[in-house]
């Protein structure tokens, strides 16, 4: 099965895999809402940067990602003394060791800077009521949002700049979980599928279905065994169990 015209749906195996994701997932929100020209994109940009704070929010969030690099940087010199490695694996490791600098650089939790900001946590405290940012209850916010793009655009920058090691960090560790994919084509019988794992590692599944068939999958997996149900929407979302024959390509990474 061609990955042209199907839509791919990932899903972490275990709660370190579903932390990065998220934080990808909302260093990616922040990227577009910060490259436009949008005063109401840079407001849903400030939204995320909270979201942001809290998610990497962990104390041992730098540790684990140093670890996870530094598994990876043994992994890329065995492959490397093997003459089995990629042939970027020079650039990979520089990459690797760079980002490793900038993490241990940083200092305390990350995000602390924005917890800090009177200013920011009034935002923050403010959207927690419906409206609660309107012109007239928060006209410091008026003000900044009425400034040139490019000033808003540097100040958000500025606020997560910190923060852009852990960025880097996350997509280089699900880059090279990624990589690891073994992929196969499936076949869901009255829409349900399970596949012994036999003891294989598993971090994160790949789920590749027709864009145009409207079936969403669920997984449940464990060291032993992965399950696979696929459901439809009817028309106003509630999901059943579609009972057909379900074609889907499945990649296991890790």
């Amino acid at each position: 099965m061609d990955s042209a015209g199907l839509i791919l749906y990932e899903f972490p195996c275990n709660e370190k895999i579903r932390m990065y994701l998220r934080l990808e997932h909302l260093f990616g929100q922040f990227n577009w809402f910060c490259a436009q020209n949008s005063s109401i994109a840079h407001h849903a940009a400030l939204s995320t940067i909270f979201d942001l704070t809290d998610a990497s929010a962990r104390s041992d969030l730098k540790n684990e990602l140093l670890q996870e690099l530094d598994r990876e940087r043994l992994a890329l010199q065995t492959a490397k003394s093997a003459a089995s490695g990629p042939a970027d694996v020079d650039a990979s490791l520089e990459a690797l060791a760079r980002v490793s600098q900038e993490i241990r650089r940083t200092v305390g939790r990350s995000g602390q800077s924005i917890r800090d900001n009177e200013w920011l946590q009034l935002i923050r405290t403010r959207q927690s009521i419906a409206g609660g940012t309107c012109s007239f209850d928060m006209p410091m916010l008026h003000y900044w949002l009425s400034l040139p793009d490019d000033v808003r655009r540097a100040e958000l920058e500025e606020w997560v700049r910190l923060m852009r090691p852990i960025e880097k960090a996350v997509g280089l560790v699900l880059d090279h979980i990624r990589s690891t994919v073994s992929e196969c084509e499936c076949t869901a019988e009255n829409g349900m599928h399970q596949l012994p794992l036999g003891g294989r590692k598993c971090l994160l599944l790949q789920i590749w279905l027709p864009k145009g068939e409207a079936l969403i999958p669920e997984v449940s997996v464990n060291k032993y065994m992965l399950w696979m149900r696929f459901s439809r929407p009817d028309e106003k979302r509630k999901l059943h169990i579609a009972r057909e024959r379900v074609l889907f390509k499945l990649g296991i990474c890790g």
